[in-house]
């Protein structure tokens, strides 16, 4: 949803000594990205051209090939990276220094804070919202379209790659492995706090059920009140659903110390190709993430401490057998 202000606005601009030129406070919405289609698929960015691809500095903050149909950067920006557009005042904020900065950005509600970096001009002043936040971003610091949040930027602000503080989902680590994309990010009422403890280990589960009835399922909180971190299309699409920071409710008894990925297949499918190569992906970059063992990843039927009573899930997604070992092979060959 592209171009989305506030009827509550503030800017304060100063240039020395390492103060505030830049500052609002408002609503949001996201951009940017293969799924934005508030964008044409020719639409550019203000601050970045296709020069800018192949420039290590910034080339992150772009897919590796532009989406099919597509010419224009802004459908091409990778909708993980950590970028934000404000209206920018280019006599007191020079495009040269809006690429070369990152900005603060807060969600006042829950204090969480990320970097991002300015790449376009936005939104515009008839949507009544002040800042436009890439899909990632907003999903690290627990922000919905027309929630409030605060940007600001200093005359020292940092020039490294964005950083999420106290944020969850990894974005700006150290991690080598790139994060696979998130085509939406779609929150479960259904998630607690983890309460200290660590992440140490990937839990696979099978749907029995379709990618819709699976989502209105981990969306309800009533009921069974069940969600997972991720889940994974027939197609290969990952909607995550909670936080990584958060506690999912996908395997009692293990619930606070792990990451369940489910994948949509009923109780006779083996995982469909492309699912597997997303399921793969994800599981690596959760391993380097949280360095977690390649032996602590586990069928939901075999996790460690489960304790929610018989399960067959997985089910046949790993195989004929339904074993650990069966998913330990599985691991073997393809993560």
């Amino acid at each position: 949803m592209a171009r989305k202000v506030s009827k509550r606005t503030a800017t304060r601009l100063a240039v020395t000594n390492n103060r505030a030129v830049f500052h609002v406070e408002g609503k949001m919405s996201t951009f940017g990205g293969p799924n934005d289609s508030g964008l044409t698929p020719s639409e550019g960015l203000a601050l970045f051209n296709k020069s800018d691809l192949s420039d290590p500095k910034f080339s992150y903050l772009f897919l590796p090939a532009p989406p099919p149909g597509t010419t224009g950067l802004g459908r091409r920006l990778n909708p993980d990276s950590l970028y934000i557009a404000c209206r920018w005042d280019y006599h007191q904020t020079s495009k040269d220094f809006l690429r070369n900065t990152l900005a603060l950005i807060q969600n006042p509600q829950n204090k969480k804070n990320a970097q991002a970096r300015p790449v376009d001009w936005g939104p515009n002043l008839s949507t009544g919202r002040v800042a436009d936040l890439s899909p990632g971003l907003a999903a690290v610091l627990g922000l919905d379209t027309d929630d409030d949040v605060i940007i600001a930027l200093s005359d020292g602000s940092s020039t490294q790659a964005p950083i999420a503080t106290d944020a969850g989902g990894g974005h700006g680590s150290a991690n080598p492995i790139p994060k696979p994309t998130i085509k939406q990010f779609i929150q479960s009422p259904n998630h607690s706090s983890r309460n200290g403890a660590k992440i140490s280990m990937v839990v696979l589960h099978c749907t029995e059920a379709s990618l819709a009835s699976t989502i209105k399922t981990f969306q309800d909180p009533g009921g069974r009140q069940v969600s997972a971190h991720y889940v994974i299309d027939r197609n290969g699409d990952i909607y995550q659903m909670v936080r990584d920071d958060d506690r999912a409710n996908h395997c009692k008894g293990a619930n606070a110390n792990s990451i369940g990925i489910e994948h949509v297949a009923s109780a006779k499918d083996a995982m469909a190709d492309a699912q597997k190569n997303s399921s793969a992906a994800l599981i690596r970059w959760l391993l380097a993430q949280y360095e977690i063992s390649r032996s602590s990843i586990y069928g939901h039927a075999f996790t460690p401490g489960y304790s929610g009573g018989g399960t067959s899930c997985p089910d046949k997604l790993f195989g004929p057998d339904h074993t650990e070992q069966a998913v330990l092979d599985w691991v073997a060959q393809n993560v």
